[in-house]
């Protein structure tokens, strides 16, 4: 997923052994079919290996056979965005609108960040406004700010703006997200934060504002370089070195 403050966490583990070397496409359809839970998480898991072509039929069955195991769901979904195929954008806008899963919807949505289909505004924006989960919504924040679409900047103000004081998750996902879109009327928005005493909201700030050229970024990053947690000071340190060439590249 994408981007600072993921929504998703890294693939499910799974206790079933890994193929053997050189099993080749054979041993992930066998295993898809496998009435053992774990064999099949594993022949979706193997996919990682797998090119796009090989992934897809296997990824595509999780979902055509209504899986009932929300672990294989949640990998499958996100799969199919960095493993895309011809029915990725079909498959994950689906899953985003149907399955009662919040894990399975949050990895669906950073699928579709991954996929990168500006279709997909329509079904994130849904998703981060109306989803009970606080983790698909977020899972949604990171992915439009992926999209790079510009109808995404007023969407993550107003999230950022409705969340409650002290309440972090949300906050760092659309930060992230507005830095991940460039544009500078984020700024202003997102100041309040330099303050909150979470060093990670702070350490996704100052990465955030790296891409936002303009003095009031800068400012921002100089206040951040003596915040009392290294992982803030070495993000603004490193921010204001990359916002220097951004500024002089803007000349």
């Amino acid at each position: 997923a994408p981007g600072a403050s993921s929504a998703v966490p890294p693939p499910p583990s799974s206790s079933a052994p890994a193929p053997a070397k050189g099993a080749g496409k054979e041993f992930e359809f066998r295993g898809i079919y496998s009435k053992d839970a774990s064999e099949r998480l594993q022949a979706v898991m193997d996919c990682r290996d797998l090119p796009p072509e090989a992934a897809a039929p296997i990824l595509c069955h999780v979902f055509d056979n209504n899986e009932t195991e929300a672990s294989l769901r949640e990998f499958a979904a996100l799969a199919l965005g960095f493993k895309s195929n011809n029915r990725s954008y079909e498959i994950l806008t689906q899953v985003v609108e149907r399955d009662d899963d919040d894990d399975v919807r949050a990895a669906a949505a950073a699928g579709l960040g991954y996929l990168g289909d500006d279709r997909a505004f329509d079904t994130l924006r849904m998703l981060l406004f109306e989803d009970h989960s606080s983790r698909a919504r977020a899972s949604a924040a990171v992915s439009l700010g992926m999209l790079r679409d510009p109808r995404s900047f007023q969407c993550l103000i107003q999230s950022l703006e409705e969340e409650k004081e002290g309440v972090y998750d949300m906050a760092r996902a659309c930060i992230g997200a507005l830095g991940e879109l460039g544009d500078i009327r984020a700024v202003n928005h997102i100041l309040k934060f330099s303050t909150s005493g979470d060093f990670v909201t702070q350490q996704i700030l100052a990465e955030a504002l790296g891409n936002l050229a303009c003095p009031e970024a800068e400012e921002a990053l100089k206040f951040l370089q003596n915040d009392e947690h290294p992982n803030v000071q070495k993000a603004a340190t490193l921010s204001r070195e990359q916002l220097a060439v951004r500024m002089l590249g803007n000349k």
